[in-house]
């Protein structure tokens, strides 16, 4: 059995890959409604090579939801309709990190112990859940692996 990420190294894992997928992500987040911060997770656990079910995955999709629906999706959405008002967005991007920051927490929380297994494309997955007609997406999933490797 494999050992869980702190939150610490987590956050740096994800503060290391996101400026690399970052459009992707937020693509991704927009068009099916997927989370970034599990997103971010199941890439994690990718690069480990855990096995999670699919209901495993949902389990991590439904701990993730009040955290992102009470506070991080209002911070955001706040953030985003600020035009001339820079020290307040500011302020605001700086609560809505750590709102993600109490997202990767509860992720953890609620993670399955992680099984060594074959390559699993858990991402794929995930956002098959959110909508089952891949055309929609699967090239925003190439556009991100993509990222990651270079």
């Amino acid at each position: 059995m494999s050992k869980l990420p702190t939150p610490e190294q987590l956050w740096q894992f994800c503060l290391q890959v996101y400026p690399a997928i970052q459009q992707p992500l937020l693509k991704l987040q927009d068009e099916p409604g997927a989370n970034v911060n599990l997103m971010l997770l199941l890439l994690y656990a990718e690069q480990q090579h855990w096995r999670w079910s699919t209901a495993e995955i949902e389990q991590l999709h439904q701990a993730v939801r009040p955290v992102n629906q009470q506070c991080t999706q209002p911070i955001r959405q706040l953030r985003r309709q600020l035009s001339n008002q820079a020290t307040l967005k500011q302020a605001l991007l700086l609560a809505e990190l750590e709102a993600e920051k109490l997202e990767q927490q509860a992720l953890l929380a609620a993670c399955p112990n992680p099984a060594k297994g074959s390559d699993d494309d858990l991402l794929t997955r995930y956002l098959q859940q959110l909508d089952p007609d891949i055309d929609n997406w699967q090239h925003l999933l190439f556009d991100l692996r993509q990222s990651l490797a270079r």
